[in-house]
C-alpha cells in the first residue's frame, strides 16, 4: 500500500439545526466577530438566527456582506482594514465558497498583514507562507460545492492582472465548520447544479492526481457515490433533507480530497476562465472535465472505469477499457440532465484568445497541472486541450 498522511485540523459539526449554537460554537474563541454574509441572505431568517445567537451570549458582532463570486483581492483587503479598525477577534462566514475564502483570507491577512495577494501562489513569484494561524475562524456553507469547509485553500480573484490564484496554507483551515443542511433546501436549482458538479470535479481530479492515496481514494470515491445518488434529486427536489444532507456530505468529502491530493487540469482550465468571465465555478469547471477524461485516458482506464460504473451500473457489464471510454459520454448526459451544458466558447472565450489564455494556464497554474496523471509538456498542449472544449 502506497505511504500516505493525513489530517483534517478543524471540528466539523454535522446536524441539521447546527446554526442555532452558532453563539455556543463562537463563544470559546473571542467577544467581538467580523461576521461576513453573501449579500443575498441580508435580511434572512438564516442571519437573524445567527445574529440572535450572538446576541444571547452578549457577543458583539460587525455584519459585512460586500462579497462577489470570484471573491476580489481589493474587496478582501478592505474586509481586513475593518477588522483590524474595528477590533474583531473572530470571524464567521456564512455563504458559498466565495464567502468562505474570503473569511478565509481576511481571518488570515488580518493577523499577518500585507494584502492577500502577497500570500497567493503564483509561478516565479515570491509568497508569503507564514507558519502560524490567524484569528479564530468558524464557517456555515450554504452550497453544496466547493467543500472550502475542509480545505487549506483560499482563491482570489485579481481582476487587474487577469489571474485567479489561491493561499495555500495549513493554517487557514477554519476552526469550526457548521454545516447544517436545512440551510440548503431553499437554494435554487441552477445554484445547486453547478455546486453539485464542482463537488463532482473536485473528487474525481483528487481521485486520478498524482498525489492520490488510498485515504483519497476511499474518500473522493463515496463523494462520487454521494453525488450519483443525490444531485439529480436535490436539483428537481430540493426539498428533500436526505438528499440535501448526502450532498453536503459529498461536498465535504471532495474538500477533503483535494485538500490531500489537489485539483488538476479542468480546475487549471476552470479557474482563469472564471477570472477572465466572472462564469460560474462549477460549470467553468465542468465544461472541460469530459475533454480532459478523453485526453487522459489511456494513463489511468482503471479509475475512469470505476467512476463510469457509479455513475452509470448499465455499463458495468462492459469490458474495463470499454468503461472508460464510455464515461465521458455518461458525464456529458449526467451534466445535461442537471442542466450544466455551457461549453467554453458560450461562456465568451473566443477563439483568437486560446494562445493567451493557455499561456496563463502554463504559467499560473502548473500546480495543478502537475498534479494530472497525463504529463502536460507545453503551453500548446494546453491549447489543444482548451480547443476541445469549445
Amino acid at each position: 500500500m502506497k505511504a500516505f498522511q493525513a489530517s483534517l485540523p478543524l471540528t466539523l459539526d454535522f446536524e441539521v439545526g447546527a446554526i442555532k449554537r452558532m453563539g455556543e460554537k463562537v463563544e470559546p474563541f473571542g467577544k467581538k466577530v467580523f461576521l461576513m454574509v453573501d449579500p443575498f441572505l441580508q435580511g434572512s431568517d438564516l442571519v437573524a438566527q445567527i445574529s440572535g445567537s450572538f446576541t444571547d451570549r452578549g457577543i458583539e458582532f460587525l455584519e459585512f456582506y460586500d462579497i462577489v463570486p470570484n471573491p476580489r483581492h481589493t474587496t478582501i483587503d478592505r474586509a481586513v482594514e475593518q477588522v483590524r479598525n474595528a477590533g474583531c477577534d473572530v470571524v464567521v462566514a456564512v455563504g458559498g465558497g466565495s464567502a468562505i475564502d474570503s473569511a478565509k483570507a481576511v481571518a488570515f491577512v488580518a493577523v499577518h498583514g500585507g494584502s492577500c495577494w502577497d500570500y497567493t501562489e503564483r509561478l516565479g513569484e515570491t509568497v508569503t507562507r507564514p507558519q502560524s494561524r490567524g484569528l479564530p475562524l468558524l464557517v456555515v456553507p450554504t452550497t453544496s460545492g466547493t467543500g472550502t469547509e475542509a480545505t487549506p485553500f483560499a482563491v482570489i480573484n485579481n481582476p487587474e492582472l487577469g489571474l485567479k490564484c489561491a493561499i495555500v496554507n495549513p493554517f487557514i483551515y477554519p476552526d469550526v465548520a457548521l454545516i447544517d443542511p436545512q440551510i440548503l433546501v431553499s437554494k435554487p436549482p441552477k445554484l445547486t447544479a453547478l455546486t453539485a458538479v464542482d463537488t463532482f470535479c473536485h473528487a474525481l481530479e483528487a481521485y486520478i492526481s498524482i498525489h492520490s492515496t488510498p485515504w483519497v481514494e476511499m474518500v473522493a470515491l463515496e463523494s462520487i457515490r454521494l453525488f450519483a445518488a443525490n444531485a439529480r434529486r436535490c436539483v428537481e427536489h430540493g426539498d428533500d433533507l436526505e438528499a440535501r444532507a448526502q450532498m453536503a456530505f459529498a461536498s465535504t468529502l471532495g474538500g477533503m480530497a483535494i485538500a490531500s491530493a489537489g485539483v488538476t487540469v479542468s480546475h487549471a482550465l476552470g479557474q482563469p476562465l472564471g477570472a477572465m468571465t466572472d462564469a460560474p465555478h462549477g460549470g467553468t469547471v465542468a465544461a472541460s472535465t469530459p475533454y480532459v477524461i478523453g485526453w487522459t485516458l489511456p494513463v489511468c482506464a482503471d479509475k475512469f472505469a470505476r467512476v463510469a460504473g457509479i455513475l452509470d451500473p448499465s455499463t458495468l457489464g462492459l469490458s474495463e477499457i470499454e468503461r472508460a471510454e464510455c464515461l465521458p459520454d455518461v458525464l456529458k448526459k449526467l451534466f445535461a440532465t442537471l442542466g450544466v451544458t455551457d461549453t467554453f466558447s458560450s461562456y465568451g472565450l473566443r477563439p483568437e484568445q486560446i494562445d493567451d489564455f493557455a499561456q496563463t494556464v502554463w504559467t499560473s497554474f502548473n500546480q495543478d497541472l502537475a498534479c494530472h496523471p497525463k504529463k502536460i509538456n507545453s503551453k500548446e498542449e494546453v491549447a489543444d486541450i482548451v480547443k476541445m472544449c469549445f
